[in-house]
């Protein structure tokens, strides 16, 4: 007899673990540990040999041979039933965002999810034990009177049942070797029966079959993909907590083990008038859970009268239909999948590891980056009504409605958006394309699946220029006072046409002598050609490399590409530059780009956590480069040194509608097919204000060239700059504002404000301008020497 307390046999040992981890050891005594070899089979009894050899002798293969002795020759090569503390289950990997909270996906190779004893409501049992084994609670592992049964028919050739209990179908599943599964079936059943009394005997009791149920119910298949109880709730009935599971639905769930593709309720189910997916009454495996509900009347715990049968009877079956596989911020977590594989060593572990991975998303940044993103690149290119529709639905205020709307007809499809702490290179928000999801706008020129940002290479355009002069400055080859030449040049033969190379600003204007600072601001091509000149492609290539930055073709693709390369016309990494601007952010010091924060295990406990940002942080350019860069940059932002971007740049979103200092530049190609913005926030010294660096792409997936017709082509300053400026705008707003401020390493100098050098007699005004120590006009390094204009 069982110990009739539950809960004085529940301290004997706990229940099965919701994990894929070993199940607890209940201690064992020792005459068990005694219990070995010919011991151990002899100890199951004369009856269960009795038994065994009424089944063998069905196999025509053992005649002659009986009792006791059937029993050690069957045992022979079958698993240890103690292996059952290791049983571990094929568990589906969840993937939350950064607080842990919101679920954004699973990568499963079955559905499962492991519950507990505790988590088993009474009736769930009671409706498992009733339509399988209602001898459960008191058998011995086998049911003598079935199996006999069974056989009987079977050898007759009147039934091909099978009788086996719970116990039995564990074993069968868990507890055989795959060459007994493919043996004689005879043979197969002898086993198994064998099998299930070890195992009732090794873990006995009320604790034992706790066990042994709570396994079942987490291994037994139910169809459509759903292995285990809980995965089945979840798939039939879309519910969650199995406490919610109405008697009925109980019933049905438990009648599915016995067949599940001929009691697929799946089958038999059609949308009623009100749309809900019913199933036929008559169908099997409504036939099925009545039968179930039947044997309710007198199970463990539940004891159903007549009249709740038969209201049991007449509740419909809705299902709540297939549910298709959908993530949150999809592109992010294909990403963040290439990474747990990397980490955890294969994809096997990560489809059935069971893992729970907190990520560095956060799902605010990445709604905004979404919104943002949909409005501007699907939006216009739908008609009036159901864009005025869709950009409802996104909320989008009127303040943002006017670049929207001139983005109509400009034959731009597509657009994606990054944004990562510089500090930590946590990617905030990753949005790959304009819409995952939205396959009904597929075309050449929008590909919903592709991501852009990490495998994609896009032309940078003038958004290359910061890597440029940073890397100039970082060889004092140039300076923010240093002047270049703003007239039309030809710097060669083009190899394409075969023509003299003679590249124009945007603008197709010519300044004559224009400095740095404002070559960079106002994004001036010749000036960044002849800075190429000086510092060399070599250089930029390297330093390009230290920023994280990769080239399609290598690192020698921009070497290759000449002069060229000032202008951003070598492919990138729309990622890859976003974290190199969050570099110049935060003083040079890169972070490199993480999206897994922490792994844990089935159990719960760590397995694996991002290493600390510290420790991976590497100077990639000095503090002192790249704050000249940070400076100037922030001037886009400002009205008072560029007031062209700064209109559409500027963000006045402190806590008191300050200016929030912003550094930002944008980019296009000479042929638009490529759109960009690149931006950061500044820090401040409490470490409170955002820092968050932001990169933005525009264009078409097949990289077409917009076919807008010539004096309406778009231009970064109409596409992804208002896009960027909305995003960090609402994603920043309230927050304290920071400042760019000058490291040790810097000094400030008055200067010429027409050669850039140290002031003369003959200088008519001058400007105070920022340096690295020792490159200043008059020091010991000086780059720019006085009195001279231009050579």
């Amino acid at each position: 007899m069982y110990p009739p307390s539950r809960a004085s046999l529940r301290r004997r040992g706990p229940a099965l673990r919701a994990h894929s981890g070993p199940l607890p050891r209940r201690p064992i005594s020792p005459h068990i540990r005694r219990r070995k070899g010919r011991s151990r089979w002899l100890a199951l009894g004369v009856g269960l040999a009795s038994l065994i050899v009424f089944v063998a002798l069905a196999a025509g293969g053992l005649a002659g041979v009986a009792g006791v002795t059937t029993v050690a020759v069957l045992s022979e090569g079958l698993p240890d039933p103690a292996t059952f503390e290791d049983l571990s289950f094929d568990q589906p990997t969840i993937v939350y965002d950064r607080t842990g909270k919101v679920e954004l996906g699973r990568f499963e190779r079955v559905q499962r999810r492991v519950v507990t004893y505790d988590q088993l409501p009474h009736l769930v049992i009671d409706a498992s034990t009733s339509a399988e084994d209602r001898t459960f609670w008191t058998n011995e592992g086998y049911d003598p009177a079935q199996i006999v049964s069974a056989v009987a028919e079977n050898v007759s050739g009147s039934s091909d049942r099978g009788a086996s209990t719970i116990t039995q179908q564990l074993v069968r599943a868990r507890l055989l070797p795959e060459d007994v599964l493919a043996g004689n079936q005879y043979i197969r059943k002898a086993k198994e029966v064998i099998q299930s009394a070890r195992l009732t005997q090794e873990f006995p009791g009320e604790a034992g079959k706790e066990r042994i149920i709570t396994a079942y119910l987490n291994q037994i298949y139910y169809g459509h993909n759903a292995y285990g109880i809980a995965a089945a709730a979840r798939v039939y009935f879309g519910v969650t907590d199995l406490s919610k599971l109405t008697i009925a639905q109980a019933a049905l769930l438990a009648g599915l083990p016995k067949s599940p593709s001929a009691y697929d309720p799946y089958k038999f189910a059609k949308k009623d008038k009100k749309g809900d997916l019913v199933v036929d009454p008559t169908s099997p495996p409504i036939v099925r859970r009545n039968y179930v509900l039947d044997g309710l009347r007198g199970a463990r715990w539940t004891h159903l009268t007549s009249a709740q049968i038969a209201t049991a009877e007449r509740q419909p079956v809705v299902l709540v239909g297939d549910q298709p596989l959908t993530y949150k911020a999809p592109h992010f977590m294909w990403q963040v999948r290439d990474q747990l594989i990397h980490i955890l060593g294969s994809a096997e572990k990560v489809d059935t590891g069971g893992y729970r991975v907190i990520t560095s998303l956060d799902m605010r940044g990445q709604a905004l980056a979404e919104k943002y993103v949909a409005a501007a690149a699907i939006a216009p290119n739908l008609g009036s009504r159901a864009r005025a529709k869709l950009l409802g639905s996104l909320h989008i205020r009127k303040q943002d409605r006017g670049w929207i709307a001139r983005l109509a007809g400009k034959d731009v499809h597509n657009a994606a958006l990054v944004a990562i702490d510089y500090t930590t290179g946590d990617v905030l928000a990753y949005v790959g394309s304009a819409g995952y999801y939205r396959e009904k706008l597929a075309s050449r020129k929008f590909n919903p699946k592709f991501d852009v940002l990490s495998s994609g290479y896009r032309q940078p355009g003038s958004a290359w220029k910061p890597v440029l002069y940073s890397t100039a400055f970082e060889q004092h080859a140039l300076t923010p006072g240093s002047l270049l030449l703003d007239i039309t040049t030809k710097f060669g033969i083009n190899p394409v046409t075969g023509k003299a190379w003679a590249p124009h600003d945007a603008d197709n204007l010519e300044r004559g002598p224009v400095r740095v600072r404002q070559a960079l601001q106002y994004s001036l091509n010749i000036p960044a050609i002849r800075a190429l000149g000086r510092v060399g492609n070599k250089a930029v290539a390297d330093q390009a490399k230290k920023l994280g930055i990769s080239f399609q073709g290598g690192g020698k693709t921009y070497e290759q590409a000449g002069l060229a390369g000032a202008i951003g016309t070598v492919e990138v990494r729309p990622i890859d530059l976003a974290s190199a601007f969050g570099t110049l952010a935060n003083g040079g010091l890169r972070v490199p780009p993480r999206m897994v924060l922490e792994i844990d295990g089935p159990d719960g406990k760590p397995v694996w956590k991002a290493p600390e940002p510290a420790s991976q942080a590497k100077q990639a350019i000095s503090p002192q480069a790249a704050f000249l860069t940070d400076d100037i940059l922030n001037g886009n932002t400002d009205p008072a040194q560029n007031p062209i971007w700064s209109d559409v740049l500027e963000l006045k979103n402190g806590p008191k509608g300050q200016r929030r200092p912003t550094a930002v530049k944008t980019g296009t190609t000479n042929d638009t097919r490529d759109l960009a913005t690149y931006g950061f926030t500044a820090a401040n010294a409490k470490g409170t204000a955002p820092t968050v660096a932001t990169g933005v792409w525009m264009g078409n997936s097949d990289h077409s060239q917009p076919h807008a017709p010539a004096n309406e082509a778009v231009i970064s300053l109409q596409g992804p700059a208002p896009l960027w400026h909305a995003f960090m705008r609402d994603y920043t707003k309230g927050k304290p504002i920071g400042s760019f401020e000058p490291p040790k390493g810097v000094v400030q100098a008055t200067i010429d404000a027409f050669s850039g050098g140290r002031p003369t007699s003959s200088t008519r005004s001058t400007v105070r301008e920022w340096f690295i120590n020792g490159t200043q006009p008059g020091a010991k390094h000086e780059v720019d020497p006085p009195g001279l204009l231009y050579n």
